[in-house]
């Protein structure tokens, strides 16, 4: 049996905004025989963390990176090694990422020019949470005993996981192409999303130590398009190097490139093909 767990980062509104032009999911894969150990180590990671004088119940990327909040009076070197230490340790523990970033310019811009998926998706939460859907359903259909044996649970977002169902509970032909689903022509036909159980679920994040690493890794890829793809200035020097590692940590550790950004002139592989930021595929960060 496998889980997933999503967070993100970046826009996640429901306006275009030139200042957040980047929706990133991020999802950690592991195998649910290793989910004890993995609450256990986190435990551990807090005990320490609470020993050193930071009393906190959860690890939030964008608070540790910035030094807010608890972190106000820990230094970048020991905030930069909890970044260093959690993703190495996902990788010590074979879990994989699953990176769906958003051009949510780019969306939004098709949304008003009339782009059928994009009126169906809404917005750039929904467009990368049904992303990462698709990419575990054709990541793991042809695992031998796996079908119906994926958990998926997002981080808590109020209205986008109503939408989010509601995507998924209505026709999905539109996707068929992405996941490879064919019906047979005269048995039943199979759910489309055979490798999912029931439905996504939604947790708070304090309550989920997995999706505290999506959100390191969502802040990480983040950050790495702002700064390598985008050409943003460094806010201080050595910033580029220091995301540049950690990112090529994740590249090393990803579900299939094929399954995030299927090949093939199928209309939805091309649509997600498309609105990625500039400069970014999941084959290049799988080769970064």
């Amino acid at each position: 049996m496998k889980v997933c767990y999503l967070d993100e980062s970046g826009h996640c509104g429901e306006k275009e905004n030139p200042n957040q032009p980047v929706e990133i999911l991020c999802g950690v894969v592991t195998d649910a025989t290793k989910l004890f150990k993995t609450q256990r180590d986190h435990a551990d990671v807090i005990e320490i963390l609470r020993e050193g004088g930071v009393q906190i119940n959860e690890l939030k990327a964008a608070e540790i990176y910035r030094g807010r909040k608890e972190w106000a009076n820990a230094g970048h070197e020991s905030r930069d090694e909890v970044f260093g230490v959690l993703l190495r340790w996902a990788k010590n523990r074979n879990c994989k990422f699953l990176p769906c970033p958003i051009n949510s310019i780019e969306f939004f811009e098709r949304k008003k020019a009339g782009c059928e998926i994009s009126k169906k998706l809404q917005y750039p939460f929904e467009a990368g949470a049904l992303n990462a859907v698709l990419a575990l359903q054709r990541e793991f259909r042809q695992t031998k005993k796996n079908k119906g044996k994926t958990i998926v649970i997002f981080d808590e977002q109020k209205k986008h996981d109503d939408r989010l169902i509601h995507i998924l509970e209505e026709d999905l032909s539109f996707t068929d192409g992405y996941t490879l689903y064919e019906a047979p022509p005269r048995a039943k036909a199979p759910p489309r999303l055979d490798q999912i159980i029931d439905i996504p679920h939604f947790s708070k994040s304090h309550l989920a130590v997995l999706i505290q690493v999506a959100d390191i890794g969502a802040f990480v890829i983040n950050r790495y398009i702002d700064i390598v793809l985008a050409g943003q200035p460094e806010k201080y020097p050595g910033e580029r190097a220091k995301i540049e590692g950690w990112y090529k940590i994740m590249s090393q550790n990803m579900i299939r490139h094929t399954s995030i950004d299927p090949p093939g002139k199928d209309e939805l592989c091309e649509y997600y093909r498309s609105i990625r930021p500039n400069g970014w595929t999941a084959k290049s960060m799988s080769e970064t």
